[in-house]
């Protein structure tokens, strides 16, 4: 019959997803763009640089067949919401309908989060993919993705800005229970209905014999959890009995959790190169790492391959897994135990960084850890944490290496990865960060060098990508050309607003103009391009967008 797609999207109007149908217009010029233009839909520049087992989405599947969208206000029976006193035991059409979209989510071939920047009038407020991401519903949604056979998901940020999210560590999205909903109640009612979803995704895997993403989804659900008063779900492989040899009570959870995740024993390895005390790490579970630690694991054995399920770069330690998903007990605990913080590509102080783990940077830097301390591309942990816009993190790192912080290519790594919002720019121009600041490869490391001299080589004459395109414009390139180019549109308002220079060329010549007429602009930035004095427009969204971020904190 043909293929669905799923579409996430934020209401912009109080009684109306979309009074003025500005994300419906971007979505049907996108979906065109994609059917007409596209061959594949590139992975987003981080986890192409991280996560080098990742792979772009090829257009054929959806171009050979006809493409149905499932749209909530046009699939969900929507007068019963303005029923007065719902009837809590009888559920409405509606309820049926949200306690479905797991359902909907897992059958529909295609999943679109729907984030264009639009002004909206009647609620006097600015939405942005940051909005869309801080949403419960959205989070929920994107959740269910995740949890469904394909994982992946495609982010609309314009007609042409369109990105394939294939991993954890690229979500905006992150944990739904940690998200604002208008309806307290509603997070509730989500509990047990993300719970079945983790069982069934679970299930799925077992039946298919799936073992490694068993094991990674069995770890990761405290983090999908988090924010819901419910507990994850154990013991499901059946039939577990203690060896009589396990007297110690130990000996007797290592035992079950071996059970449980298919290991023969504590030392083994699976197919991706994960060991028993990686998935504890991942599990965030403080009392196994000690169980297993008194077993005389290696307490600084790596990952051997990247985890796209977990967002996992290789070659990364109990310690960097555990600061990369916020569990700090286990950091506490492995730190104690002078566990190593150094990674062979992204160390511990910058994993904590990407995942605005403020408490792991407070005690990294406690035990010794640098705040400085760079991956092996060179990007510090300060950077990492503005390339996501996570200001706890930077805040901490700030407080912990004063001024021994370089901030100069915060705006860059910002406008690069998913930091592209008006008060990260705000903040860093608090700090006196240079709003023109030109990039200079020769301050990346050489491995870094070498990384951008192949994808350079690659944008010539191989396939295009987003993190091909960064390289061989890299040089000398500004923050606003940086966030023209990705789609960070409320970051380039921003930037617009405070001053950024139009003029700047970067070493292929090329001025943030030349980048607009590559993309479907939104009309503000288009306005202030054009017309350089003329910048009323941006100065209203970015004051909108950082009146949104005071607002929601």
């Amino acid at each position: 019959m043909g293929s669905a797609a799923f579409v996430s999207h934020q209401w912009v109007g109080k009684s109306h997803p979309d009074p003025e149908f500005k994300q419906l217009r971007v979505l049907q010029d996108a979906i065109h763009h994609m059917l007409s233009n596209m061959k594949h839909i590139p992975l987003d520049q981080l986890t192409e640089s991280l996560v080098p087992g990742s792979t772009s989405l090829d257009l054929k599947a959806m171009k050979a067949r006809p493409l149905f969208i499932w749209y909530d206000y046009f699939s969900c029976p929507q007068l019963e919401s303005h029923i007065p006193d719902r009837v809590v035991h009888q559920m409405s059409n509606l309820d049926q309908a949200i306690s479905s979209i797991p359902a909907y989510v897992s059958r529909s071939t295609f999943f679109f989060a729907l984030c264009p920047v639009v002004d909206s009038e009647s609620q006097d407020k600015v939405f942005t993919q940051g909005t869309w991401a801080s949403r419960g519903w959205c989070k929920f949604e994107a959740a269910c993705r995740e949890l469904s056979p394909d994982s992946s998901w495609i982010l609309i940020k314009s007609r042409t800005d369109v990105t394939l999210i294939a991993t954890p560590l690229a979500s905006i999205a992150q944990s739904p229970g940690e998200g604002a909903f208008t309806v307290e109640l509603d997070r509730r009612l989500l509990a047990p209905i993300m719970l079945q979803a983790i069982r069934r995704k679970l299930h799925f895997c077992l039946r298919r014999e799936d073992f490694v993403s068993y094991r990674v989804l069995l770890s990761l659900q405290k983090v999908h959890l988090r924010g819901f008063q419910t507990k994850p779900l154990v013991n499901l492989i059946p039939g577990y009995s203690a060896p009589e040899l396990a007297v110690s009570e130990s000996a007797r959870s290592v035992s079950h959790f071996l059970y449980q995740y298919g290991f023969s024993s504590v030392r083994a390895v699976d197919s991706q190169g994960w060991a028993p005390l990686h998935y504890a790490a991942l599990a965030g579970d403080a009392t196994l790492i000690g169980d297993l630690l008194e077993q005389r694991v290696d307490l600084n054995c790596v990952t051997k391959k990247d985890q796209h399920l977990a967002g996992m770069p290789p070659f990364a330690s109990a310690l960097v897994i555990s600061a990369s998903f916020n569990h700090n007990e286990s950091v506490r605990l492995l730190l104690s135990c002078k566990a190593r913080p150094g990674g062979l590509l992204q160390p511990a102080m910058v994993m904590a960084a990407l995942a605005n783990n403020a408490a792991a940077i407070r005690m990294l830097c406690e035990s010794g850890c640098s705040p400085n301390t760079k991956d092996v591309l060179g990007f510090s942990a300060f950077e990492a944490a503005c390339g996501f816009g996570n200001l706890d993190a930077a805040r901490e790192i700030i407080r912990q290496g004063g001024d021994t912080v370089d901030i100069s290519r915060g705006l860059y790594c910002g406008m690069t990865n998913r930091g592209g919002t008006a008060e990260l720019v705000e903040f860093l121009l608090s700090l006196r960060a240079d709003v023109n600041h030109q990039f200079r490869l020769s301050s990346m490391t050489c491995m870094g060098r070498l990384l951008v001299a192949g994808k350079t080589l690659q944008h010539r004459f191989g396939k295009q990508t987003m993190g091909s395109k960064a390289s061989y414009h890299g040089q000398d390139v500004t923050p606003l050309m940086v966030a023209v180019m990705s789609g960070q549109y409320e970051g380039a308002a921003a930037l617009l607003a405070a001053g950024a220079r139009t003029d700047l060329r970067n070493s292929r010549k090329k001025t943030v103009a030349d980048f607009a007429e590559e993309q479907a602009l939104p009309r503000f930035l288009q306005d202030a391009l054009e017309d350089g004095l003329n910048r009323v427009d941006v100065q209203r969204i970015a004051s909108a967008a950082l009146a949104n971020s005071y607002f929601e904190v």
